[in-house]
């Protein structure tokens, strides 16, 4: 055979597979051609043994069409991707597919969709929920939602996954911990200014306005209202196909809003606008324009989150001061609000939330902590 009739190809994710087709006459009523199409080959090799295999099926007259268009689950997997992938974001569409290639396809893929037991669903699950405990039920609810695609082209008749069961999981209550307080945010940024203003502006950011890694990341100038102190939250970074770093619109409505800053953190910023601009027409000669990222340090990459959590973890390390993750600063600034006395529902409006309860979830773990110090603090007192 050549290597010709054997076809590489890239699927939605960025993996390499290989398929091919072979051409058996014509369809007598139709008129049309009659060709075996094969595909989802992880390597050249095995795509050529199943073509040959299939040659020399056909040429001993032992080529059983029926057993050999029987449909994989992962090739309803490919049917189901297209229609999907029109309904979501393109960052939604790629992190489904990621999470579906390492979990669902990798443990079902291979099995044939009429050969698909409960019980092979069942010790998927298990695999799932022991890989990761969390988040398993996602996979589930996929690959549910395939295997009911399936039933809607009438390629089988149940949907096995229905008839698992979900495995509980049982946590422990823990301390909340990931946000700090006005005394542990000062000495943080205290240390940022030192070591590097880029930095200290970005978590000067996060820390005073409450706004996600993603929403501030992808911040242009145009979003900042220097007259009018406000901040417009449009759009948010996020990892499309092939894991590129796009820049989208935020998961939900509550997330699109206009918020106030504060005189100091204007300032800042405008004093990194001006660093800005002046590397920008010192290393391109090009002017600074309004669509330029704020965080960026040439103004057209787009800033990533990671660069920000690395300079944390080494900052914090150097310095010995505790480390809260970059979402750590949202939720102390949810909390220096909820001390200064400011109403569930303002905080929910300036966090973007979709719903109270979110805004809740904050604030039950913060008034915890502040109750338990309020506590240590009074019996320190009392033994003073």
């Amino acid at each position: 055979m050549k290597d010709e009739a054997i076809i590489r190809y890239e699927t939605p994710s960025g993996k390499t597979r290989f398929k091919f087709s072979i051409y058996i006459g014509k369809d007598s009523k139709k008129g049309s051609s009659i060709q075996i199409r094969k595909a989802g080959y992880k390597s050249l090799k095995e795509a050529k043994n199943a073509y040959l295999n299939i040659q020399l099926q056909l040429v001993n007259g032992q080529y059983n069409k029926d057993a050999n268009n029987k449909i994989k689950f992962v090739d309803l997997y490919q049917k189901w991707q297209k229609v999907y992938k029109p309904t979501v974001k393109e960052s939604t569409f790629a992190t489904t597919l990621r999470m579906l290639e390492s979990h669902v396809i990798k443990d079902l893929g291979n099995y044939y969709l009429d050969k698909i037991r409960v019980i092979d669903c069942q010790q998927a699950v298990e695999k799932w929920f022991n890989e990761s405990p969390k988040t398993y039920k996602r996979y589930v609810r996929y690959a549910s939602r395939i295997f009911k695609y399936g039933i809607h082209l009438e390629l089988i008749k149940k949907n096995p996954m229905e008839k698992v069961i979900r495995p509980k999981l049982i946590e422990k209550p823990k301390e909340f911990t990931n946000f700090y307080s006005k005394e542990e945010l000062d000495t943080f940024l205290f240390w940022c200014k030192i070591k590097n203003f880029r930095q200290y502006a970005f978590f000067r950011l996060l820390a005073y306005t409450g706004l996600r890694k993603g929403e501030a990341c992808a911040l242009t100038w145009s979003d900042i209202d220097f007259k009018e102190h406000t901040i417009r939250v449009e759009k948010t970074t996020t990892f499309g196909m092939h894991n590129r770093l796009i820049v989208s619109t935020p998961k939900t409505k509550s997330s699109y809003r206009t918020i106030e800053v504060d005189n100091e953190t204007l300032s800042i910023l405008l004093k990194l606008k001006k660093e800005q601009r002046n590397n920008i027409i010192s290393i391109f000669g090009n002017p600074l324009a309004s669509s330029n990222f704020v965080f960026s340090v040439d103004g057209v990459s787009i800033p990533r989150s990671t660069t920000f959590s690395s300079f944390n973890y080494k900052l914090c390390t150097k310095k010995k001061i505790r480390r809260i993750s970059l979402h750590g600063f949202r939720h102390t600034h949810a909390s220096l609000l909820f001390e200064a006395g400011v109403s569930m529902q303002d905080v929910k409006e300036r966090l973007g939330h979709k719903d109270i309860s979110m805004t809740m979830d904050i604030y039950t773990h913060v008034t915890k902590k502040r109750k338990k110090e309020t506590a240590l603090k009074f019996a320190n007192y009392m033994q003073n």
